[in-house]
This record gives structure tokens, C-alpha cells and sequence, in this order.
């Protein structure tokens, strides 16, 4: 998606983005439509070798990336890879928390470390790389989070409870940072989409046939999401359009919430 549609620009020029969770899906998708935009990005992830892809494609469309690697279970990670960032760009504009990883298992079936494997990448690891970026962005008196929410964060579907505590914590984490961290200009939001036809969950749909037709049902729009229907929205949250806008979870779902 261009930064540009309708005769209407998003201009992120001269600002640093950081997309953690940038290998594919939304996140790729989001560090490619911020590079459109103009901003220089910083891709992070566990996995070099396939956040280089993302970095192709921000290439073909004429902006600038580069990747890091971070764990963000791993405070020493983390603060190895801010600070990498930062000794080279010395601030960070916009922080996008994107990390994946879902579970699929009944409740009575969870076990201890697939639990915490769960709740350490979407809770531990958002309020580490926030936490890691905050004093930059306070001392520039200016800054955009936005954490990747589901929409699994305010209805629970069978077998998915475990994930659903874990975006349902994430859209409250939002909220608590953007009550402490307004005063230092810092904005903090969240995306909620649907079911999106990322790499991984295509390959769980094609395992749960039905649940694709029930998903689709449900939606008004008629589709299920798909990664770049979440740039739009990113954009916004990033720029300066959204300056008044702090503590909201937006939901990105085809109007699923409308329709129940």
C-alpha cells in the first residue's frame, strides 16, 4: 500500500521507525509501508536471514531499512539492540511491537512453559522494547508505539484462550503506558485485526477448513484480513494525524465486531 491514496500523503520523513516482529505478515507489511511513507526502518527479529526479504522489499519500493537481531524474551537482547539502534540514529520516532506466536490448545491442556513461552513474547517482550526506547523518545519529547493486538484480545474462541490472555493483557499494557507516558509526548496505541491471511495463519486454516467459512461469514466486509490491510491504520498511528489519539486499540476486522 502507498503512503499516498485519494490525493491524501502520509509524510513520515526524517523519522526513525523500529518494527520488531518485521520477517512477514503484518509486520513486513508495516515496515514496507513506513519506509514508503519516507521513514527510515529498522527491522528486528530472531532470524537475519528472513528479515532480509523485508528488507528487499523496502528496497524495491525506494526507502531504507536495515535489520538487527533481538529475542525480545531476553532483557540483555534488547537492551543490546536499542542501543545498537540508537549509537546509529541516535532516536527512535516509531516503535512498532508486532511479535508473533500464537497456541492452539484447550485450556485444561496448557502447559506451564507453553504458557510463559506465550505471555514472554506478547507482555514481557512489548514492555522491555517500550521500556527500551522510552528514554530516547522522552528526551526528544515525542514518540509513536504501536503494539499488534488481535481482536482474539476481547473475544475467545475455542482452543485459543491462552492467546486471548495474552492480547487481552497486551491492550491493557497499551493503556497503562499511555496514561504514564502522555506527559512526555509519547503516544501509545495498539492495532487489532482479525484473522489475517498471514504465512502462518494460512497454514493453520488450511488444517481448520470450516473455520475459514465461519470467519468469512461473520465478517461484513465478506474476506478475511489480509497483511496489508493493516498499513493504513499503522500509518495513521504513526504520524502526526494521530497526535491527540493515546490509549485506544483499534480494531481492524472487516466490521466482525459490529456484526455480533
Amino acid at each position: 500500500m502507498d503512503s499516498t491514496k485519494n490525493g491524501f500523503t502520509i509524510n513520515l520523513a526524517g523519522t526513525v521507525s523500529v518494527v520488531i516482529g518485521s520477517s512477514e505478515g503484518i509486520g513486513a507489511a508495516i515496515a514496507v509501508g513506513l519506509a514508503k511513507a519516507g521513514s527510515s526502518v529498522v527491522c528486528g527479529g530472531r532470524d537475519r536471514e528472513r528479515m532480509a526479504a523485508t528488507i528487499a522489499a523496502i528496497a524495491g519500493a525506494g526507502g531504507c531499512g536495515e535489520a538487527e537481531i533481538v529475542d525480545v524474551r531476553e532483557k540483555e537482547s534488547v537492551g543490546a539492540f536499542a542501543a545498537a539502534v540508537l549509537a546509529r540514529h541516535e532516536a527512535a520516532t516509531i516503535l512498532v511491537n508486532s511479535m508473533g506466536g500464537t497456541l492452539i490448545k484447550p485450556m485444561a491442556e496448557v502447559e506451564v512453559g507453553e504458557w510463559d513461552n506465550l505471555h514472554q513474547t506478547h507482555l514481557r517482550g512489548t514492555l522491555l522494547t517500550c521500556q527500551a526506547f522510552f528514554g530516547a523518545m522522552r528526551a526528544g519529547g515525542y514518540g509513536k508505539i504501536i503494539n499488534l493486538s488481535s481482536l482474539a484480545g476481547t473475544r475467545v474462541s475455542p482452543r485459543r484462550g491462552s492467546y486471548s490472555v495474552a492480547k487481552a493483557g497486551l491492550d491493557q499494557l497499551t493503556r497503562a503506558l499511555a496514561a504514564e507516558w502522555g506527559r512526555y509526548g509519547i503516544r501509545v496505541n495498539a492495532i487489532a485485526p482479525s484473522t489475517t491471511r498471514t504465512p502462518r495463519a494460512s497454514a493453520q486454516l488450511l488444517r481448520e477448513p470450516q473455520r475459514e467459512a465461519d470467519i468469512v461469514s461473520r465478517t461484513p466486509l465478506g474476506r478475511l484480513a489480509r497483511p496489508e490491510d493493516m498499513v493504513g491504520p499503522a500509518l495513521f498511528l504513526a504520524s502526526p494525524l494521530s497526535d491527540f489519539v493515546t490509549g485506544q486499540t483499534l480494531a481492524v476486522d472487516g466490521g466482525m465486531l459490529s456484526s455480533r
